[in-house]
């Protein structure tokens, strides 16, 4: 992808400012000797993406040259992972093509000969894996001085085992972003109608904040009367919109399966709750309460607030209550008097 001359961030971007802002502080923009390295992290569909795309198209004139690799865990999935991206560093800084290295050796040296001289902006989306980061081979002590990494991935993990100077966690927006981004994608406008204010608010307090929820549900009820929209609230009550899950559960199907075991326990019971009491309660499960609840929080399915409980994204909640339905005929978690209901009726038809 020639990110220089792609329009891919969208017009309808709501509260990106200070989070720019913050990025930037990180990077000691203004330092011309140290090579800078700050990772980015945050849930599925909080717009870390998006994020690093906006701060590539205002800072990069500052730079030499420029690379931003789109989806690094797609490209060690689909293609040579690591040749592949080093061939996309080479041509988006360079300009040239390399389709006849094969080598990771040759190619490594290939980049650390260009680049040493140079103030390089690298920008890696969507690393899932630490390995990835070792054989793409980009060192910050093969880049000029100035040089700057931004390594984006939903687990924050990976960024403090690679090294990274700083670590920026995007937040959920506030209530009053949330509020604008859901009218211009519902109304293409700024303010509410009317006549929507109670149904925008229920719409609002289902998302939590989450941008690709938002931006989803905006979408599906722009152009909609009053009446279709208190349909789809319905709906969303009783099934929770198909195209948000199946982002969200990216990172619950890169879990161990204790894990997944542990995030299923607290979004069905645990949420919140006293994160001690949790851990005992999974400990007397069989669990290994302690690392499991640290990867959940290094992948930003639970966080711990101030007074020491466990808070759980609602969406989040819903995608792990909706994962036990799927497998309900197995009851493996009852959270619901009617569930208790049915089992006990099921027994004794039995």
């Amino acid at each position: 992808m020639d990110f220089k001359s792609s329009q891919c961030v969208s017009n309808d971007l709501v509260g990106i400012d200070s989070p720019i802002q913050e990025l930037e502080k990180l990077l000691l923009l203004d330092s011309v000797d140290d090579v800078r390295v700050v990772g980015v992290c945050g849930m599925d569909g909080i717009g870390k993406t998006t994020l690093g795309m906006v701060l590539y198209d205002r800072i990069s004139h500052q730079f030499d040259v420029c690379c931003f690799i789109d989806d690094v865990s797609k490209s060690f999935r689909l293609h040579d992972g690591s040749i592949n991206v080093q061939k996309q560093i080479l041509h988006q800084t360079l300009g040239e093509e390399h389709r006849q290295l094969c080598s990771i050796y040759n190619t490594s040296n290939l980049i650390r000969r260009r680049l040493c001289r140079q103030r390089v902006l690298l920008i890696l989306d969507n690393v899932d894996k630490v390995e990835q980061l070792g054989k793409i081979g980009v060192c910050r002590e093969w880049l000029g001085g100035g040089s700057k990494i931004i390594i984006i991935s939903r687990d924050e993990h990976i960024l403090k085992v690679y090294g990274v100077d700083e670590v920026y966690k995007v937040p959920l927006l506030n209530w009053t972003n949330s509020r604008q981004l859901l009218c211009r994608k519902a109304f293409k406008l700024d303010h509410i109608l009317s006549s929507y204010e109670g149904l925008v608010n229920g719409i609002l307090h289902y998302a939590k904040g989450l941008p690709l929820a938002i931006e989803v549900l905006g979408s599906l009820l722009c152009g909609r009367d009053i009446f279709e929209w208190k349909s789809a609230l319905a709906r969303l009550r009783d099934s929770p919109n198909k195209d948000v899950m199946d982002v969200l559960r990216l990172s619950f199907d890169g879990l161990e399966e204790s894990e997944k075991e542990i995030f299923l326990h607290i979004a069905c019971f645990f949420n919140p709750k006293n994160k001690e009491y949790v851990e005992n309660v999974l400990i007397c499960c069989g669990l290994h309460a302690e690392i499991g609840m640290r990867v959940l929080i290094d992948k930003s399915l639970i966080s711990i607030n101030v007074v020491q409980n466990i808070v759980m994204h609602n969406l989040l909640g819903e995608l792990g209550r909706k994962i036990v339905q799927e497998n309900s005929r197995k009851w493996s978690r009852l959270w619901l008097e009617t569930q208790v209901d049915n089992v006990i009726l099921d027994n004794m038809v039995k």
